[in-house]
C-alpha cells in the first residue's frame, strides 16, 4: 500500500461564513462554487489526484446541501460524515475533536473554505514528517494566520496576533492543509478537552495543536509559498479566487 492510501483525510466543513452573507445564507461555505464548481469538490478532486481513498467531512450548517451532492462515494473516494449540532456555538477544534473516535491512522486535515493546486497536498506526503503544517505565502488579506519556524523548520510562532517583530519575520501563512500523527493528535484532543469544560467551545484548531506541540512534539512547517492557493473569507477573497488564483491553477495544470 502506498503511504497515501493508508492517511485519512479529515474536512472540517461545517462553519457559515458569516462575512459572506449573500453566498452563504443557503449554502454552507465549502459549497461556494468557482466556474460552477464548489470548493469542497475542489479538494475531493485533489486528494483523489493524491491517492488519497478515505475522507471524513466534519459537517454542521445546510449539511444535507453536501450529503446530497457527494453522498458516501465519490469518483471512488470513501466519504463518512461527522455532524457538528453546535456549528454555530463552536470553533474549528470543536469540529476536529468529533472525529477523534473515527482516526485510525496518520490524517491530512484540511479546511473546506480554499482554493489550491493539488500540489500542496503532494507537498506534505513527501516531506517526510509525521506532523507537519503547510505554510502559504504571506496574502495580506488581514486575516493571516502567521507562522515562524527556527533554523529546525520547527515552528516556534502561530497565531493571528503574534508581535509585529514576528510577523516581520513571518515564513509565510497557515494553508489550512497539515498531517498529524494519532498519538499527537490524543493529546490534542485531552487538551481540547479541558478548554471544552472550562467552556471554552470556540477555540480554533491551529491554535490548540500549535499550543500542544509546544509542550510535547514539535511541529514541522513544509515550504509551500509558491503554491497557488487561497482561504476564501470575504467577498474579495472570492472574486480573488475567481479572477486570479483559479487561472493560475488552470494555468500550472497545462504547464505540466
Amino acid at each position: 500500500l502506498q503511504r497515501s492510501q493508508m492517511l485519512q483525510a479529515v474536512i472540517l466543513a461545517a462553519g457559515k461564513g458569516t462575512r459572506l452573507k449573500a453566498k452563504t445564507d443557503t449554502l454552507p461555505k465549502a459549497m461556494i462554487e468557482i466556474e460552477g464548481k464548489p470548493l469542497l469538490e475542489y479538494s475531493l478532486d485533489a486528494l483523489i489526484e493524491n491517492g488519497i481513498t478515505d475522507v471524513v467531512l466534519v459537517v454542521g450548517f445546510r449539511h444535507e446541501t453536501i450529503g446530497r451532492k457527494f453522498g458516501t462515494d465519490y469518483r471512488g473516494l470513501h466519504i463518512r460524515y461527522v455532524l457538528n449540532e453546535n456549528y454555530a456555538g463552536s470553533g474549528s477544534m470543536y469540529s476536529l475533536a468529533l472525529v477523534k473516535d473515527i482516526i485510525e491512522d496518520e490524517i491530512l486535515l484540511m479546511e473546506s473554505d480554499l482554493l489550491y493546486e493539488s500540489r500542496a497536498i503532494s507537498l506534505l506526503l513527501e516531506d517526510g514528517h509525521p506532523n507537519s503544517i503547510l505554510v502559504a505565502g504571506l496574502s495580506g488579506s488581514g486575516d493571516e494566520v502567521y507562522i515562524c519556524a527556527n533554523d529546525k523548520q520547527e515552528i516556534s510562532e502561530l497565531g493571528k496576533h503574534i508581535p509585529a517583530s514576528s510577523q516581520k519575520n513571518a515564513m509565510g501563512e497557515l494553508a489550512g492543509i497539515s498531517r498529524f500523527q494519532p498519538d499527537f493528535l490524543q493529546l490534542v484532543f485531552s487538551n481540547a478537552q479541558e478548554d471544552f469544560q472550562n467552556g471554552n467551545l470556540n477555540c480554533h484548531y491551529e491554535e490548540c495543536i500549535f499550543r500542544t506541540s509546544q509542550q510535547t512534539i514539535p511541529i514541522h512547517a513544509v515550504p509551500g509559498q509558491d503554491l497557488a492557493w487561497i482561504e476564501i473569507d470575504t467577498a474579495e477573497d472570492l472574486q480573488k479566487a475567481q479572477e486570479l488564483i483559479h487561472p493560475l491553477i488552470e494555468d500550472k495544470i497545462q504547464q505540466r
